[in-house]
Order: structure tokens, then sequence, then C-alpha cells
């Protein structure tokens, strides 16, 4: 009897501890679930991007003197409208920018600057989370692909460009890749090629990373991803594998440039790499600067345009 009662205790008690791990779990999932989506509350994204180029040595009241941007708007096909400026050189060619994580479109003008130069026509859009996007929600390229999609739309059908071409840098490159993987080569929404720098490889991965300080095997690491990968796809409809960059590109089938930056330690060459050995289309073209994070456009301006040039006349844009 006394052993059955102990039997008993025990498995009400082992009951017990796991509906409370059970509830913790849960619980633990939807915070980190929440972080990750608003990562960029109390953040001033618009400030973080002229600190930036601060410390890039840029001179952004010198863009601002030499181009006058024009503010335009498109909508997504789920309702979110696409905050963005516009910089016209008078050319059929128009190239879409989309920055990167923790800052807004400014970001991107020293890219828009080497477009500018070469004579193309410019948008820089803000990205979810970012800037004046009315979104705040940070989807590593999910829901923020629906604003790339909706931009090249409208400068197509309401701009009127022959030539529509998507550049986007890190998480940028991200929103691009996925972008490309979930439009058909030659409809109106799909761009006529498109140009990812230092592509964040994975949601789940720069997650992992992130959690772990590097270690992606941590315990720690697979828990926050694990319980928060769960909670995201049940109460958000989100999932990390729709923002697994390396796989998803094996539908990419629009003309692609990776760019490597080899001293990159946010997003590593091999796993850049391993992006553009997964994409579908065979005009791929991949090309290495000796640069940090995205800075190729920073360190080298002239040669990085040239290779930028150098892919459009392989595929004959």
């Amino acid at each position: 009897m006394r052993k059955n009662k102990l039997i008993k205790g025990i498995a009400i008690t082992a009951g017990v501890l796991a509906f409370v791990a059970l509830a913790g779990s849960v619980a633990m999932g939807g915070y980190v679930a929440d972080r990750i989506l608003h990562q960029n509350d109390g953040k001033d994204t618009i400030d973080n991007s002229l600190k930036q180029l601060e410390v890039w040595g840029y001179d952004i009241d010198a863009f601002n003197e030499e181009y006058a941007g024009i503010d335009i708007s498109a909508q997504a096909e789920d309702g979110n409208e696409v905050p963005a400026t516009l910089f016209e050189n008078g050319s059929d060619k128009c190239v879409i920018l989309v920055h990167g994580a923790g800052g807004d479109r400014v970001s991107a003008y020293p890219l828009a600057e080497g477009y500018l130069q070469r004579g193309y026509d410019v948008i820089a859009i803000d990205q979810r989370g970012s800037g004046v996007n009315p979104d705040d929600r940070v989807t590593f390229g999910i829901n923020e692909s629906l604003d790339v999609k909706a931009m090249v739309l409208y400068a197509r059908e309401s701009l009127n460009y022959g030539t529509v071409i998507v550049h986007g840098q890190s998480m940028g490159a991200q929103t691009v890749a996925i972008y490309a993987s979930n439009v058909t080569a030659g409809s109106e929404e799909a761009a006529d090629a498109v140009i990812c720098d230092s592509p964040v490889p994975g949601m789940e991965l720069i997650l992992k990373e992130m959690f772990g300080d590097g270690d992606t095997d941590s315990f720690l690491a697979n828990y926050l991803t694990g319980t928060s990968k769960v909670f995201m796809n049940l109460f958000y409809g989100i999932d990390y594998d729709d923002a697994d960059t390396i796989n998803v590109v094996a539908t990419d089938n629009l003309p692609t440039l990776i760019i490597v930056n080899d001293r990159d330690e946010v997003c590593l060459p091999e796993q850049v790499e391993a992006i553009y050995a997964n994409i579908a289309c065979e005009d791929r073209q991949i090309v290495h600067f000796d640069s940090e994070h995205i800075e190729g456009i920073i360190d080298c301006p002239e040669e990085y345009m040239n290779e930028v040039e150098g892919f459009f006349d392989n595929i004959g844009l």
C-alpha cells in the first residue's frame, strides 16, 4: 500500500514538474518570440543609420546636397505601406535598395550614390521595424519580402521602369533572397536581377549564434531558439524555415549576384558561399571583397560598382 502511494506521489510530482516545465517553456518561447519580432523597440533606427555613416566616414550632408529624393510608397499584398525615397536620374533602369538590421533606408545611401553616379535611378525603402515603416515587426525577410515585391510592381506599373534590379545588404540581402525565391521569373513582380551583399544565412541559424554566443550547439541556444520557433509558428504564423536563406534559394530563378566580404564576422564567408552554391538560377555570380560586413562599397566603391555592372553586362542588362 505504501509503495503504491509512493509511486502515485512520484507520478503526481512528475506531472506537476512536467506541467511547470511546459508552461515555463511556453512563457519563455513567447517572451523570446516577442523580443525577436520587436527587436527595434526603443531604438532610433533613423539615428542609428546616421551614426553608422559617421563611423564609416561617409558624408551624408554632401550626398543630400547632390541628390534630391522624392518620398514615395507602395502597398504590399498584406496591406502594409512601404515607405521609400526615389532618386531620379532620367534612367529607364531602377535599382531598389534594401538596408540591413538596426538602421533605415539612409544606411544604404553610400550604395545609392554608387548607382546614381553610374546613371541609374534608385529607390531606397524602409524595412519593417525600421524607419517610418508602419509594421513594427521584424521577420528576417519573411514579411519584408512582400514589401520588396510591392515596390518592384510599383516601379514597373506606376513609374514605368523597363528594368528593375533589387540590391540588399545583410538582413536586407536575406529579404532580397527570400523575395527572389518566391516570385516567378519573367512576371511583373519579379526583378530582372537581384544582388545580395553579405546575406544573413538563416533566421534560426543567426538566432542560435546570438543566443549561444557563437556556439550553435549549446543547450541555451537550442532551447531559446526551439521554444521561440514553436511559439512563433503557432501564434504568429511565422516559420523560421521560411527564412532559412541557404535552403530557400533553391527556388531562386532570378539572375543573382552574391557579394562576400572576406573579413565579415557577422555573416561568415563560408555561410554566404553556401547560399550561392544553392541558388537555382544558372545566371548566378559570386564576387569577394577584402572588407568587413557590407563594407565593400565603403572600402572600394569604384571596384564594387565595376563588379556590379560587370554582372549586369554578363546577363544582358
